[in-house]
């Protein structure tokens, strides 16, 4: 009986690694989802800034929230992308996904 229980907590101590990676893990990608999903809301606010012309509301916003935007024109459209950086807590996650992990979202306009 004495034997079973130090193997039990051998396989445990064995075990805890791993499920803390896993936990940590699963935060971390709770926590791009959420981070894309912020990103896509001050898209909005961008759009509309872009939108009026209002470049130094449009600056003050993007360093605020630390986001860097892209414009492309192609013709009467215009691609905006607006991206972030995110870290990554999870050791060994970050060198797989890269840390800071880079999300991007973008948005087309028509002009017409």
């Amino acid at each position: 009986m004495r034997n079973e229980r130090g193997q039990a907590l051998i396989e445990f101590l064995m075990i805890v690694p791993i499920l803390f990676f896993i936990i940590m893990a699963v935060f971390d990608f709770g926590n791009i989802l959420y981070q894309r999903y912020e990103l896509e809301n001050h898209l909005d606010v961008i759009s509309d800034l872009y939108k009026e012309e209002d470049t130094s509301g449009l600056d003050e916003y993007l360093k605020k929230n630390g986001l860097v935007m892209d414009v492309n024109k192609e013709n009467k459209y215009q691609v905006i992308s607006v991206k972030r950086k995110v870290s990554i807590v999870t050791p060994g996650l970050g060198k797989i996904l890269g840390s800071p992990y880079s999300i991007s979202t973008t948005k087309t306009l028509y002009e017409g």
